[in-house]
């Protein structure tokens, strides 16, 4: 039938779309996950950073052995240079660090590294960033699956009222609350499955995992994220699922899919591994 014909071509173009979109935003962005180059925990006093190994924060990247140092007193971060480096774009100011938990955190610049104050949990750290990264001298675009209009899927939603407290554990092993917010219940391939939807901000996070990964899809799951549904039913569309940021760097910290989210068949549709 030509008209539905039609309708796939339009859906085919609009997954190809998207992605292409997102290939393009990830290759202009210096500050994307595939740049990250370190990740470090900042200890209570002098943090000192630079090129040297017996630095606290050691980087080949650095442009001298001993660039400055963290100063992290009761819970705040200063920064101290020794070499030139820029805050914002402009001059490094004498006042503690905004982190990422602030409206707006501060970005430091020295070389070809940028660098902000992360918080998780009751863990502070140090995220770097390489803007000349290996990983994005040679970024030609993620792996999908082709888009399939099967893995689209109309789900019962079942709110949670009120939702479930829950404590959400990273891959470095601090423990975030948060909560459920409902639970979403479908048909794909023939198999009854089940996802519970977790807050995150207005939105709802599905965190899954499923019998592809580890093998043509990243083995930490993948997610997708969807905003909350008026009514009792949600459009699962799994040929949006993207990995998380934990399949292209060491140095994030993402979410362990809660144990309720293990799908029980092959989600052949989203996104592939980054490398093999």
């Amino acid at each position: 039938m030509p008209g539905l014909d039609g309708a796939m071509d339009d859906y085919m173009e609009y997954i190809n779309q998207i992605r292409k979109q997102r290939d393009e935003s990830v290759a202009a962005n210096p500050l994307d996950w595939i740049n990250l180059t370190g990740l470090f925990w900042l200890e209570e006093g002098v943090n000192n950073f630079g090129s040297s190994p017996e630095a606290k924060i050691s980087l080949p990247q650095f442009p001298q052995p001993v660039c400055g140092y963290f100063l992290f007193q009761s819970g705040r971060v200063t920064v101290h240079p020794q070499t030139e480096m820029t805050m914002n774009g402009g001059d490094v100011e004498a006042r503690p660090l905004f982190t990422d938990k602030d409206k707006q955190a501060d970005l430091l610049e020295i070389g070809a590294l940028t660098m902000k104050i992360i918080v998780r949990g009751d863990v502070t750290l140090v995220r770097i960033w390489d803007r000349d990264s290996e990983n994005r001298r040679n970024f030609k675009g993620f792996k999908y699956y082709p888009p399939n209009p099967a893995y689209k899927v109309t789900a019962k939603y079942i709110r949670y009222d009120p939702p479930k407290p829950i404590i959400r554990i990273e891959g470095i092993g601090t423990e975030i609350p948060t909560f459920f917010m409902g639970r979403a219940k479908f048909t794909l391939n023939g198999v009854e499955c089940a996802l519970e939807a977790e807050q995150n901000g207005d939105e709802l996070l599905f965190n899954f995992r499923d019998e592809t990964n580890g093998g043509t899809t990243y083995g930490g799951g993948r997610r997708f994220y969807l905003p909350q549904p008026e009514g009792d039913e949600i459009i699962l569309d799994f040929n949006l699922t993207n990995n998380w940021p934990c399949a292209y760097t060491p140095f994030a910290t993402c979410p362990i899919p809660p144990k309720e989210n293990k799908l029980n068949l092959r989600v052949e549709a989203g996104e592939k591994k980054f490398k093999e």
